[in-house]
């Protein structure tokens, strides 16, 4: 009987640490995405407002590509020029209070990149809404397109 006591007692310890380290798990990944999401979203505004606001289109692309190896050598993969690209689209594709509910309602980038697809403004707004409301996975929210 005493073990079974010592057993029982471990069990809720473990589910005990279990919760608090998955816990700090969600916190950090929510934390992580919402970092993510504005960062590409202010790379994509810089870029936007220096070169392709100021109708150098042209010299833009070469601008960004230059950026993209720059970006590359000095934080290593995920800098390419499509990326920039999605900061970019994003960037003209979103308001700002557009990105703060995305991440406040802890919508992903994937999720994000999805949307741009949606042409009509209304329309994306929705998607986003039933992205947050009803979770869909990114799967889901790329079929909309």
């Amino acid at each position: 009987m005493a073990d079974n006591n010592v057993m029982n007692s471990n069990d809720h310890l473990l589910i005990d640490v279990c919760s608090i380290i998955d816990g700090a798990r969600k916190h950090l990944a929510t934390y992580a995405n919402s970092e993510i999401i504005m960062t590409n979203w202010q790379v994509g505004m810089r870029i936007k407002e220096d070169v392709l606001n100021n109708e150098r289109a042209e010299y833009g692309k070469q601008v960004i590509k230059h950026l993209a190896i720059k970006l590359t050598e000095k934080y290593g993969k995920g800098w390419s020029y499509y990326k920039l690209q999605h900061c970019v689209r994003s960037a003209y594709t979103f308001t700002h209070d557009e990105i703060v509910y995305a991440v406040r309602t802890q919508l992903t980038w994937t999720h994000l990149r999805s949307l741009m697809g949606v042409e009509d403004s209304l329309a994306r707004q929705f998607y986003a809404e039933m992205c947050a409301v009803e979770h869909w996975d990114t799967g889901t929210c790329s079929e909309m397109r």
